[in-house]
């Protein structure tokens, strides 16, 4: 028989989202176990994004690029 799960994972979706969205570790102590949910590290650490002009682009295609990216990371902000 397959062992009973420490941690339930309807608990590990609540840490899951609070880390997200508090951009935080959290942690929690089970039977001398400690477990805990990070956020994505990436996200946290890039810098600030700067307002790019029209001019900071050299082609249609750059810029178009750069607005897929940029819809890219509002989405998943969003999620």
């Amino acid at each position: 028989m397959t062992a009973r799960a420490a941690i339930k994972a309807a608990d590990l979706k609540r840490m899951a989202d609070i880390a997200k969205s508090k951009g935080v570790t959290v942690w929690v102590e089970i039977d001398g176990r400690r477990v805990g949910v990070s956020p994505d590290i990436q996200d946290i650490h890039k810098p600030a994004t700067v307002d790019l002009k029209p001019d900071d682009f050299s082609s249609l295609s750059e810029w178009q690029a750069w607005r897929d990216r940029e819809r890219a990371r509002e989405a998943q902000r969003n999620s």
